[in-house]
């Protein structure tokens, strides 16, 4: 597959926000949920049913699945489930995500060295994790972090192994609107406008609006609106932020309109969804 080599992994940096061994119920049900980050589960007993891409995945003991980053996805739990999982990012020096480029099949067929990973990886992470296995703000010591390191980017090949040829438009993304992508992820607490994203392409406004549905699908307003959203969701998951709080880090100021936005991207309101996913009243 030599079109990989155009990707410079020499650079990647990856990335920890949970990690983790569990047992669900029906409780386990989660609509509209999208992530800065990527997940992959290890079913070990029981049934879970994601739905992201356009398809339906019904997972059962020895699944491994991949849930890649920035992907709305819906999770449910029929009756119960034990699973393993680990949510992180493999960021390239472009600013995009290797997960985010490049298409691969989100079911395999866990093998021994799998298992064993996951494994290794909850004994060395659980014991330093919060709740439901967060890891975003915990201090990883450094021989444990290399470890850890070496173990999720295996269980991450395992996936790159089948990895599609890229078709010219996303190819185009990889190219020109890496850097645009970028430049929203690390400004979205700030009023991004469409005349500074088409500067920084050296295009003018309606083409690079044009540009933009064309090649990322959505108008520029609609990407920044969703990635805002799932910035929020990211905070309310992993931290103590009030939603006032979570509103004002992704750049909107009144947080009326932040719950109208959230409902309509996530769903549910920010509050609710908050309950939903850590069990809890919100502040």
């Amino acid at each position: 597959m030599g079109w990989n080599r155009n990707l410079k992994i020499d650079t990647l940096r990856l990335g920890l926000y949970e990690a983790g061994h569990c047992r669900l119920s029906r409780e386990w049900n989660y609509p509209r949920l999208a992530s800065p980050f990527s997940r992959i589960y290890l079913i070990e007993e029981g049934e879970a049913v994601i739905r992201h891409s356009g398809l339906t995945h019904h997972l059962k003991k020895g699944d491994l699945h991949l849930v890649p980053c920035h992907v709305t996805a819906d999770y449910q739990c029929p009756d119960f489930q034990t699973q393993y999982f680990v949510g992180f990012t493999t960021k390239l020096e472009i600013g995009a995500d290797l997960f985010a480029l490049r298409r691969c099949d989100p079911t395999l067929k866990a093998d021994g060295t799998h298992w064993e990973i996951f494994k290794r990886l909850v004994g060395l992470l659980e014991p330093l994790a919060g709740g439901y296995g967060r890891l975003a703000h915990v201090e990883i010591p450094l021989a444990v972090s290399v470890e850890v390191r070496g173990l999720v980017l295996q269980l991450a090949a395992a996936f790159l192994r089948t990895a599609h040829e890229p078709t010219d438009v996303e190819l185009e993304r990889e190219g020109r609107f890496a850097p645009i992508l970028q430049f929203v992820d690390e400004n979205l607490q700030r009023d991004i406008a469409l005349e500074t994203l088409a500067e920084l392409a050296g295009l003018t406004p309606t083409y690079f609006s044009d540009l933009f549905v064309k090649t990322i699908g959505v108008r520029p307003v609609e990407f920044i609106n969703r990635r805002r959203i799932e910035r929020a969701q990211l905070l309310l998951g992993s931290t103590r932020m009030t939603v006032q709080e979570v509103a004002d880090a992704v750049g909107i100021n009144s947080s009326a309109y932040f719950s109208r936005l959230f409902h309509r991207v996530a769903g549910i309101p920010p509050r609710r969804y908050r309950q939903l996913l850590l069990g809890e009243e919100s502040p």
